[in-house]
């Protein structure tokens, strides 16, 4: 068995259809999954139709408790996307209704500074030289850079708050202020590829120091499970990757007036890969939470995996050899720890050497390429006959529903937006942004797509960020 460490907290799920579903559930001191389905949806009634013992049990308790006249307490259910706490009140015979659900409050606290370290100064020459293109692509260095390591504080996907890191890359002796830039990087697994720990790793290096000589304040969030977060990162879920961009660009901005460095109120958002999806996560939160906080003036997602539970999800359907086979591993591993499905993670993948394979390798230290290489490329050698088949059945409804909970479209931007996407990514299909752009389109929004032709997946990550810089450099009121 591959077991993964029991969980007293996961997030429960409720679908569209309003089937319930309790991942932890503790009753008479025992912990359960249980299932409950719409009796009548109009009254919010539910009936319990399954429930299992868990094979671990939960140290302090479970996501769900139940009380003295079978009353369930749900400190925290997913909407839609959305997090909610409620109560379900025992009618008769295996029936309940929902008594109380009210959003989940945020913590206090969050994009507090914790701290400043300075990691690097470039000049300009020395832009200039280990930038070769940048003369090329029109990028004429014009200021010193000086990047910073952050810690801050931002919140898990339980609402709790916790440690988070990133970096700044601060243009030196500006005269005026600086438009602020939050890039999002792609993809990683190892924990020294972090961009508080070696930012060339993740790119992170092009936008804070091409970007920062240009005048732009820029910062990068690590991401929860990266610099000074520990465990695994949880990728691909929409909250925390939001939360952590958010908090950065609140912690960078409280440096900013306490140290009296001049910000002009610009804000920029962009990202490639799972930067891309990040920033349109992060867009997402703030027009919806945070629009008497922020004020976006443009934003660049590129290349994300925007359509989860259909685009990205197809590629492991349709018997294919998978372009990257550590992704939806990678997608498992953080889901179950959120949402609890499985207490061996073996019920999920084709073997127990499979298994072992992954929970061993992605602990931290290897990197996306070595764990690629260890992998079977073919999903039926992948992942468990079950999981494939309830999946093209629609049987999975766990697994569907949080695809679908962090799906980052399905919403109406009101910022200038630009999706960037090559036609030929081999990785992060193209679809992902024509769905999200006729989405956007058909809801009214004012959004473009920028379709590039410029190969695959890692060849077109160079041409996106060099063609938003030009974007922004239209739009912003450099000093």
């Amino acid at each position: 068995m591959a077991c993964i460490p029991a969980s007293a907290r996961a997030i429960a799920l409720l679908t569209e259809e309003f089937e319930l579903y309790l991942p932890w559930i503790m009753y008479q001191g025992q912990t359960y999954s249980a299932f409950l389905n719409p009796e009548n949806r109009k009254e919010q009634v539910f009936r319990l139709t399954d429930s299992s013992e868990r094979e671990n049990k939960a140290s302090s308790g479970g996501l769900a408790s139940v009380g003295d006249e079978l009353e369930i307490f749900l400190p925290m259910v997913s909407y839609r996307g959305e997090l909610y706490s409620a109560s379900l009140r025992h009618n008769a015979n295996s029936h309940f209704q929902i008594k109380h659900a009210a959003k989940l409050t945020m913590p206090e606290g969050r994009g507090a500074v914790l701290s400043v370290k300075l990691m690097e100064i470039k000049t300009v020459d020395q832009i200039a030289i280990e930038y070769p293109f940048t003369a090329l692509a029109g990028l004429n260095p014009r200021y010193d850079v000086a990047v910073y390591r952050v810690g801050y504080q931002t919140q898990d996907a339980f609402g709790n708050l916790t440690a988070a890191s990133g970096v700044i890359g601060t243009p030196i002796g500006i005269p005026t202020g600086a438009p602020l830039l939050s890039f999002q990087h792609g993809t990683i697994i190892k924990r020294d590829h972090a961009p508080s720990v070696n930012p060339e790793e993740s790119g992170t290096d092009l936008a804070l120091f091409l970007m920062g000589t240009r005048g732009y304040l820029t910062v990068a969030p690590d991401y929860l499970g990266f610099g000074d977060s520990n465990g695994l990162h949880l990728f691909m879920h929409a909250k925390t990757l939001a939360w952590a961009v958010i908090d950065l660009i609140r912690a960078t901005r409280s440096l900013a007036a306490d140290g009296g460095y001049p910000l002009n109120g610009q804000l920029f958002l962009a990202g490639y890969s799972e930067g891309g999806y990040a920033t349109m996560a992060a867009q997402r939160e703030i027009e919806t939470y945070h629009a008497d906080e922020f004020v976006i003036t443009a934003s660049a997602p590129m290349a994300g995996a925007y359509d989860l539970s259909g685009t990205m999800l197809q590629q492991i359907l349709m018997d294919k050899p998978l372009p990257r086979p550590m992704y939806f591993p990678y997608v498992l591993l953080a889901y179950n720890q959120i949402y609890g499905f499985e207490d061996d993670i073996t019920n999920l993948l084709a073997t127990d050497d499979v298994a072992e394979t992954i929970v061993e390798l992605f602990d931290g230290a290897h990197d996306s390429d070595a764990i690629d290489a260890a992998l079977p490329i073919i999903p039926d050698e992948l992942f468990a006959p079950s999981l494939l088949t309830s999946l093209k059945n629609g049987d999975d409804r766990q697994l569907r529903v949080a695809l679908e909970n962090n799906d980052v479209y399905r919403w109406t931007p009101v910022s200038p937006t630009r999706l960037y996407h090559c036609l030929d990514d081999d990785r992060v299909p193209y679809e992902n942004s024509t769905i999200a752009i006729d989405y956007f389109i058909a809801a009214g929004a004012n959004v473009e797509l920028e379709t590039l032709f410029f190969g695959n997946h890692l060849d077109c990550a160079i041409p996106a960020l060099l063609s938003g810089k030009d974007w922004f450099d239209s739009l912003a009121e450099l000093p």
